[in-house]
């Protein structure tokens, strides 16, 4: 699969650990490092490993604020705790891409996808999915340990009808 490529998968459903807050746009980033931090510590308490990188879901996004999820793999279902919630990414059929580079220019990606919907005549079942390659779910989050934005992965995942 290239960058440039969408192409469909047939996904299990996968359990997750997550931390889902309404938050203000400019606030986004940090949400996102607090959370990573409260999943990789709740994960360390339970000893539980991680199956995969961290992914963050965005379940609406306006201009001034987003409902966004984020959350780590794990292998089996696991336990809850505080804000912290046990739960699953949907299985079924679902278009993929890749976005390598920072995120700012992610929108690229996205584009593309909403692109390739309409020209393949799909419909998106539900919120896509950003999942971060590039951070060592294994690892305490930091970015300072994280490779230059211009290498990382990030794969784009929308469920399918």
């Amino acid at each position: 699969m290239t960058v440039e490529s969408i192409e469909v998968r047939q996904r299990a459903p996968q359990p997750v650990v997550s931390v889902r807050a309404t938050v203000p746009v400019a606030e986004l980033t940090g949400a996102q490092g607090e959370s990573l931090l409260a999943l990789w510590d709740h994960l360390r308490r339970h000893d539980v490993r991680p199956a995969g990188p961290p992914f963050v879901r965005y379940h609406t996004f306006t201009e001034t604020e987003t409902d966004l999820e984020t959350g780590i793999p794990v292998a089996d279902a696991a336990v809850g705790e505080g804000r912290v919630a046990a739960g699953e990414l949907p299985g079924g059929s679902a278009a993929v891409t890749w976005h390598i580079g920072p995120h700012d220019s992610l929108a690229k990606a996205y584009g593309r996808l909403e692109t390739w919907l309409g020209e393949d005549d799909r419909e998106p079942d539900g919120a896509a999915w950003e999942v971060y390659h590039w951070i060592d779910p294994t690892e305490r989050p930091d970015p300072a340990t994280w490779p230059d934005p211009s290498a990382w992965r990030t794969e784009l995942v929308q469920p399918l009808k």
